[in-house]
């Protein structure tokens, strides 16, 4: 792996046993409180998680194999990140982790095979638009500890 990824891979592997950790120590009734600014409850941020790291790994690879390098002229981030929520709304949340862990692992398993000139390929992200698969990685790792922060400080006691 290259070693500017090491650190994004250990912010990854951090942000999942330290969420794990928490979100093992939460209520029913808490899984499913709205929090934050979205709305989102523990159980639809960890559902929003798994659908990103898929999502973003999807957009990573095809970035490094020069396909799909551009979003759809009618992609729709809320409808997506809704139905991303609504596709495992019927998942347990053993479920939901299982989905989680896998995405990460999967995730990082595409981080092992980047090269150095790929981080340099471009591609288009929602919110970050044209972008590198350098800093794709930087949107990740940032993305889910912001969803991660929220969650936990909303349940501090």
């Amino acid at each position: 792996m290259l070693a500017e990824l090491e650190s994004r891979v250990r912010e990854l592997e951090r942000n999942r046993q330290t969420f794990t950790a928490f979100l093992e120590t939460l209520h029913d009734e808490q899984w499913n409180e709205p929090i934050g600014e979205e709305q989102y409850t523990a159980r639809q941020t960890l559902a929003h998680l798994a659908g990103a790291a898929k999502s973003m790994t999807r957009m990573g690879q095809n970035w490094v194999a020069g396909n799909e390098n551009y979003l759809r002229p009618d992609f729709d981030l809320n409808y997506f990140n809704a139905r991303q929520q609504q596709k495992r709304a019927q998942l347990s949340t053993a479920e939901l982790l299982e989905e989680w862990h896998a995405a990460h692992h999967d995730l990082i398993a595409f981080m092992e095979t980047v090269r150095e000139e790929d981080l340099d390929k471009r591609g288009e992200h929602p919110t970050v638009k044209h972008t590198t698969l350098r800093n794709l990685f930087v949107v990740i790792t940032t993305h889910e500890a912001d969803h991660i922060r929220l969650v936990m400080e909303a349940f501090a006691g």
